[in-house]
């Protein structure tokens, strides 16, 4: 049963280290910043409501000491080495055909440790309006705005469907620009809560009903990555099934996983879910949570969590959606790329999707190749060209250790 928790505010000791609940994310405080989100904001806690399903394990230990170029040097480094000094890791799972091959923790985790997965936690939860979609609770081609009647009152939501929600495709005038103080982000950062200040802030819905006003291509032309837009799904769900969005995210997904500890999801201060990113777990069920797309939608135990329609679709490339990319600020960093279904498809010759949080939260999924990477990390800016380069260096320097290229 979901039990929900009030923000307990950061400890008063840690002031002398100018530690607060509006410095946790200071470089220097993500490594506990990260792992205290229930400090600062409200939160659902989802039990996991049964024995945990055990991991079969095959270590690999030369994943680890296997050589590869660190982006920022050239230089030869290893990928233990990468992982901890560029990356600023915290712990990384590799997962290859349902048995862990590599699993380490540093900078202060542990292996009971909540970690916060941030944008991850977008791919994550949208697992459940794959399953509502199956169930005919939820239409994709249904308008946002006959859905959340406190849209209608905005043209910019006229043929605005559940998919281009899913796809960050709303044809909004939107931006998210970290490393800009002026950006709407940071206006929602303060709408919601992550900086404390639990009984202020507009809320996830009020924030994109009076900032979401403003067309600027048609829906589904141009992929423009929208945090904002995310927050909408759970609302859905809630409207779908007369249930809160955490008791089915419990219900229908983690209380079937194995997980070894209950989750958290962080709310806004009228109780909606932020599932744009704050979901927050171990590292082992956050690996157990993005199996299911590896799995063909299966726990480790063999049950059926997903629609196998669900993954499949998940890993379905389109031409169209390539070039709604290919038309967005983002082309450049990932070429040939697409965002689907909260997922971004990041191969353009393989179906191979990640899932991508700031701060160097990732989940590689190879279904082909049975394989799942997941890294919880601490890197010091929310997202930059480093953090990219490095995360698909690590994810190279895997394939290529396991699958290494015929002679």
């Amino acid at each position: 049963m979901v039990s929900y928790l009030t923000p307990s505010s950061s400890p008063a000791s840690l002031a002398q280290l100018d530690y607060s609940d509006q410095t946790w994310d200071r470089p220097w405080h993500l490594a506990r910043g990260q792992i205290t989100t229930a400090e600062r904001m409200p939160s659902a806690l989802l039990a996991r409501t049964r024995e945990p399903a055990p991991w079969a394990r095959q270590e690999r230990p030369d994943l680890l000491s296997a050589t590869t170029a660190d982006p920022l040097t050239g230089r030869e480094t290893t990928l233990a080495d990468l992982l901890r000094d560029r990356l600023n890791n915290d712990g990384f799972l590799v997962v290859h055909h349902g048995r862990i091959v590599a699993e380490t923790y540093t900078n202060g985790l542990r292996e009971d440790d909540l970690h916060v997965v941030h944008s991850c936690s977008k791919t994550l939860t949208t697992m459940m309006v794959g399953i509502a979609i199956s169930e005919g609770r939820v239409d994709p081609t249904a308008q946002v705005s006959d859905l959340i009647s406190e849209l209608a009152e905005s043209p910019s939501w006229e043929g605005v469907t559940v998919q281009h929600v899913l796809d960050m495709a709303s044809g909004h005038d939107t931006e998210e620009h970290y490393e800009n103080a002026d950006s709407m982000y940071w206006r929602y950062a303060d709408a919601v809560g992550y900086y404390g200040a639990a009984d202020e802030g507009a809320g996830v819905l009020e924030f994109v009903r009076t900032e979401l006003t403003r067309r600027a291509a048609p829906p589904s032309t141009v992929f423009n990555y929208a945090s904002y837009l995310t927050n909408l799904l759970p609302i859905m769900l809630e409207r779908a099934y007369g249930v809160s969005a955490p008791q089915l995210f419990e219900e229908r997904i983690y209380r079937h996983l194995g997980a070894e500890r209950d989750a958290l999801v962080n709310l806004d201060r009228f109780g909606r879910s932020i599932v744009e990113g704050q979901v927050n777990l171990t590292l082992r069920d956050f690996g157990r949570w993005a199996w299911l797309l590896v799995n063909e939608g299966r726990n480790l135990d063999g049950e059926q969590v997903l629609p196998t329609s669900w993954v499949e679709e998940a890993f379905r490339a389109d031409p169209a959606r390539r070039q709604a990319f290919a038309a967005s600020e983002y082309a450049e960093m990932l070429p040939g790329a697409e965002y689907h279904n909260q997922g971004w498809l990041i191969d353009p010759g393989r179906p191979v999707l990640a899932m991508l949080g700031i701060h160097g939260q990732f989940a590689f999924l190879d279904p082909q190749r049975r394989l799942m990477m997941a890294g919880l990390s601490s890197f010091p800016e929310q997202a930059n060209a480093l953090l990219m380069a490095t995360m698909q260096t690590a994810w190279a320097s895997v394939n290529q250790t396991l699958f290494p290229p015929s002679a």
